[in-house]
């Protein structure tokens, strides 16, 4: 069955400082489908796509300096998809976990990361809640330095994304 993504969802990353965390989210600007077979436990596909023009912060003059940063001005897009089918293990009564090897595509780089996940059907509708880490170096780039502190190199990654089963005659609309 197909699915696509509610404007529910969200996407979170913290990034670590001596001392500090420096948080960030998207919660416009998502979009994604997701080809499930929850009966016998398989995912054939899962993508989602997040504006870049939609990364918050608690600050703007640190949501501009992160945007400067990763010249997202050039990358309108990171998206992440799942690159083979997955099995679902059961985690209780309409509760599955997930532990899959997702391609984050972030400013124009491609990078396969291991993702962890809760996933839950809650009033017909789809919860999957992913984590993953994500590496400045992995991508080439070195860690920023804000102010006096040198953000550390590995940045935590997690997102709600909430699915609605798409109708058979709405599935042929939609461009993956």
């Amino acid at each position: 069955m197909k699915y696509v993504l509610t404007d529910r969802s969200r996407v979170n990353f913290v990034a670590h400082a001596p001392l500090h965390k420096f948080k960030g989210w998207a919660e416009e600007g998502l979009s994604g489908g997701l080809d499930i077979d929850l009966e016998h436990g398989m995912v054939s596909s899962l993508h989602a796509e997040v504006e870049t023009r939609c990364f918050q912060t608690p600050d703007q003059e640190r949501t501009r300096a992160m945007s400067q940063f990763f010249n997202l001005s050039e990358h309108p897009y990171a998206t992440f998809k799942i690159g083979q089918q997955i099995s679902l293990r059961p985690a209780g009564k309409d509760c599955w976990s997930t532990k899959m090897p997702g391609i984050l595509s972030f400013v124009d780089i491609h990078r396969l990361l291991p993702v962890i996940g809760k996933l839950r059907l809650e009033n017909e509708r789809l919860i999957w809640e992913l984590q993953c880490k994500w590496s400045f170096k992995a991508y080439g780039l070195k860690a920023p330095r804000l102010l006096m502190l040198t953000v550390r190199d590995i940045v935590d990654i997690s997102a709600r994304l909430e699915f609605i089963y798409q109708e058979e005659k709405d599935q042929e609309n939609v461009h993956q």
